[in-house]
């Protein structure tokens, strides 16, 4: 049992939650979390202060962690590497929870297999000053599956606690990551090409236009994901929570809050019962190249060639 430090910190100052209130959510649902945690180099979202107070990204391993927690070293590209984290034990999320982590982002793949994702993931984050945004998120998560669907991918969606959906399909963990990048990126492409007056690939929000942006580049190697039921840094203590496909339709991003604790560690269950896919890249790609998706053009996060 994680002894807790400071517990009457207030870590949502808006709902008056404290540090106990953190780790006891994460204590709930730390058998539920792990399976999607275990094996998987993890990113901290931590905010020692709570959210009033400024946060930062941790992926080092501190001296101080546990021996439970494992250590994964991944050498940089400028030199150096980054030791990250990794759970091993359902004690290590609350754990790290009492150390003002708030939120928990995965890698797409896990150990000992590192180089081979198992989890697609696509990102659709909705534009922030349009007042229907949330209709026109929900309307792109339902394209999105049906494109999925075409592929013969099963996927769950997931609210993301913030704005928008994340949309996971499971993977038999055949294709390597730069493959599973492009079939990520042709199918953003053809959500796009199929509702190009909601969807867009557009990295910069000022060419947006105010559509649904298809994030896709959570399936580069690295790149993360935050962990169904993990707390967002938002004031609500809202939740990533996976849902049905019939509840995307009336579902806020933002609908349930620590308080939900009973009802969102049955809701995990659909996701972890996924049955792991084969991901049919080439006719992926083919399809998208046939209504003229660009798959050939650099790009990073800020929409210029890296």
């Amino acid at each position: 049992m994680v002894e807790i430090s400071s517990p009457d910190r207030i870590m949502f100052p808006a709902r008056g939650l404290t540090k106990a209130d953190l780790v006891g959510y994460y204590r709930r649902v730390a058998e539920a979390m792990l399976p999607m945690m275990e094996g998987r180099p993890l990113t901290l979202h931590r905010f020692p202060r709570g959210v009033g107070a400024k946060g930062f990204m941790q992926k080092n391993v501190a001296d101080h962690f546990p021996e439970s927690i494992r250590r994964y070293e991944v050498p940089k590209q400028d030199g150096g590497t980054t030791v990250y984290p990794i759970v091993t034990e359902p004690d290590d999320i609350p754990w790290l929870a009492n150390q003002g982590t708030i939120t928990f982002h995965v890698w797409s793949s896990r150990l000992p297999d590192i180089e081979h994702p198992d989890w697609l993931i696509l990102d659709l984050d909705p534009p922030d000053d349009n007042g229907g945004a949330v209709a026109m998120v929900r309307d792109v998560a339902q394209v999105t599956g049906r494109i999925l669907d075409r592929f013969g991918l099963a996927s769950v969606p997931v609210v993301t606690g913030s704005k928008g959906f994340h949309l996971w399909a499971a993977l038999d963990r055949t294709e390597p990551y730069d493959r599973v990048a492009l079939a990520n990126r042709a199918l953003a492409g053809l959500v796009a090409a199929a509702e190009p007056a909601l969807a867009t690939t557009e990295f910069l929000k000022k060419d947006r236009k105010g559509r649904v942006f298809v994030d896709w580049l959570r399936a580069r190697r690295g790149a993360t994901v935050v962990v169904p039921l993990s707390v967002r840094a938002k004031s609500r203590a809202s939740l990533a929570v996976p849902v049905t496909w019939d509840e995307v339709e009336s579902v806020k991003p933002d609908q349930w809050t620590v308080s939900d604790v009973d009802e969102v560690i049955e809701r995990s269950m659909p996701l972890s019962a996924l049955t792991p896919q084969s991901l049919p890249v080439d006719h992926i790609v083919t399809s998208a190249r046939d209504v003229g998706v660009d798959l050939d053009t650099p790009f990073d996060r800020f929409g210029r060639s890296p």
